[in-house]
Parts: structure tokens; sequence; C-alpha cells
């Protein structure tokens, strides 16, 4: 009997908008993500990923096979929320990663004061072009995974890139 995975590995699927690109959570691939006790799932593409609880937090995904040849940045915009009971977040900060050809950027953010359920939290690091293969394609990612405490009460609304 094959078993199967726990981690969900997202359906990769984007949408073009008006200055750029919007990817909901049903086209991340999260970590733990198949593990009812850790994730609920969206249901339809443009529901929210619920985070209950892990230790290790990676959510990634891709734009690629686009016609991105004449853009030189873009402006990756994560969209969440904390739950009111969000927990383990005061000393868990995240990582935003942002990947394209071979100029990768990373940026850390702390949430820990940014507690209400009805509060969007938009956070954006940049990417500029670099050179090497994969230029078509650019990778972007929500970590931690290095201090191994437990959190919970995260939603991830979708991830935006906006043309700069």
């Amino acid at each position: 009997m094959a078993s199967r995975s726990l981690h969900y590995q997202g359906n990769h699927t984007f949408s073009k908008t008006q200055k750029g690109y919007i990817v909901y959570p049903k086209g991340l691939s999260i970590v733990w993500g198949n593990e009812k006790r850790f994730w609920k799932l969206p249901k339809y593409e443009k529901d929210d990923a619920e985070l209950i609880q892990v230790n290790w937090l990676e959510v990634t995904g891709c734009i690629d096979d686009i016609n991105i040849a004449k853009k030189t940045s873009y402006n990756i915009e994560f969209t969440m929320s904390l739950m009111t009971d969000a927990f383990g977040w005061n000393d868990s900060p995240i990582y935003l990663m942002a990947k394209w050809g071979d100029n990768t950027q990373w940026r850390k953010v702390n949430l820990a004061n940014k507690t209400n359920d009805k509060k969007m939290i938009s956070e954006t690091i940049t990417i500029i072009k670099g050179k090497g293969s994969n230029t078509d394609k650019i990778c972007f990612g929500l970590y931690e995974v290095w201090n191994k405490k437990w959190k919970g009460g995260l939603k991830i609304h979708s991830v935006n890139l906006i043309e700069t």
C-alpha cells in the first residue's frame, strides 16, 4: 500500500492581475499541509490556508512559464492574518524569500505584535531579475524552521507579485 505524503503539493496555478500576478493558497506547496492536525487546507481556489499548529513552517510557490522577460523587478507581497488565538510568534520571526535566476533575497518579519483576526498583514520583499538559468521563473516562500517552537493561528490569504 502506498503511503500518502504529509506535504501538500499546490496546484501551481496563478492568475494575471492588472499589476502582476496573484497566487492563492491552493497554488502553494505547504510542508505538513496534508496533516489535518497541522493545517486546514483551502477547499476552493480562493479560500485561505489556516495554520493550526506546526514547529516547521514552510510555504512555497513559483510563477513560471510567463512572459516576464521585459520586467526587471517585482514586489512579492504575502497577505495573511493572525487569528485572535494565535500563539508561538513571540520568539519566532518568519522569513520571506524570493528567487529569480541567480538572485535570492531574504527578509525577516516579526509577527508577534500583529494578532488581530480582522486585520490583514501585508509583508513585501522585492526581487530583481538575476542572470543565469530559470529567469522565466520567480520562486518565493514563507519560512520559520529554525527555532522549533510550536506556533499556530496564521491564515494565508494570497501572494501577489506586483510589477515595479
